[in-house]
């Protein structure tokens, strides 16, 4: 088996240098590379890593800068693997021979369907998430193109949960680094939207189950496709500290942003499909309706004049 490591970076390039040669440094699988995945308008970025060798088995991939990180992280797919995992330059992975730790996490899934955890970031997800190849094609990438930013690895995570294929590994990176997230924009809207698509996740979830290439004896099928309600009301406590939280409403940036209001745009026009396509009770429909699209007209109230 063999893991294939996609690292996104912009405008850091000694940062991510040092991230390089700290991770590769405790690799123990010659077949395990890396990929450094750079915007083609990323110059000082480029310039440094073409001026600073990289370290042997990690290549660098330049492409037209996309909308989302999840897209740039998802370059990857491109090339085979067995497992691939996602990176930031921020945080390398420190425990020796990590990636051997990882392949053979990912050994016990008897399909070859499943997840590989690290340790833990935060209560919404893994620090460290490397997804077996079925379960990329599966999700149709290592994460939805749909958030701007961190609502990826959650939604990763539940669906991860809801099949029951998470295997853990001993294996941690240094966060004592890692900076804040960069682009967040309105937190409570995006999670709000990520609370309207459980529906979604659930069908992509079971639909696994349901495969005929998904090994699993019978009764454990039934147990994993009733078992969703408990996973869905963590990711909405989940959800509901993010909107309670003052400081992440506080760092939020502006919404003046092209590529912000584009992805934003996507996931408005997917409403309608998330809350009348799946199933959602009209009530629970109009609540997010309403939390989501605001509605410019309050019915029943008396003008005040005219």
């Amino acid at each position: 088996m063999n893991l294939l490591i996609s690292l996104a970076t912009r405008g850091r390039p000694q940062q991510v240098i040092d991230t390089l040669r700290k991770s590769v440094i405790n690799w123990a699988v010659p077949t395990t590379r890396m990929v450094v995945q750079v915007d083609e308008d990323d110059e000082p970025t480029i310039s440094y890593l073409v001026a600073h060798p990289l370290p042997n088995r990690v290549s660098m991939n330049v492409k037209p800068r996309e909308d989302t990180i999840a897209a740039k992280w998802n370059r990857i797919c491109a090339e085979p693997a067995d497992v691939y995992m996602s990176a930031a330059d921020d945080d390398p992975y420190i425990t020796p021979g990590y990636d051997a730790k990882i392949l053979e996490a990912a050994l016990r899934f008897p399909d070859g369907i499943g997840i590989v955890y690290g340790h833990m970031a935060n209560a919404s997800f893994t620090g460290i998430g490397a997804p077996t190849a079925k379960l990329v094609e599966k999700m149709g990438g290592i994460f939805p193109p749909l958030f701007p930013y961190w609502f990826v690895d959650h939604w990763v995570d539940d669906v991860a949960r809801i099949i029951g294929r998470i295997s853990f590994a001993d294996v941690r990176t240094d966060q004592s680094r890692a900076g804040p997230t960069q682009e967040m924009r309105e937190p409570g809207w995006w999670a709000t939207w990520f609370d309207a698509a459980y529906l979604m996740r659930r069908k992509q979830a079971h639909d696994i189950i349901r495969g005929k290439d998904f090994k699993t004896p019978s009764w454990l099928k039934d147990i994993l496709l009733r078992h969703h309600p408990m996973i869905e009301f963590r990711s909405r406590w989940v959800n509901e500290n993010v909107r309670r939280d003052e400081r992440l409403r506080q760092a939020s940036l502006p919404q003046a942003d092209a590529r912000y209001q584009r992805v934003k745009d996507n996931a408005i026009a997917m409403i309608s499909h998330l809350l009348d396509d799946y199933g959602m009770t009209p009530q629970e429909a109009t609540m997010f309706r309403n939390a989501l699209i605001p509605p410019t007209v309050v019915p029943n109230l008396q003008r005040a004049f005219g």
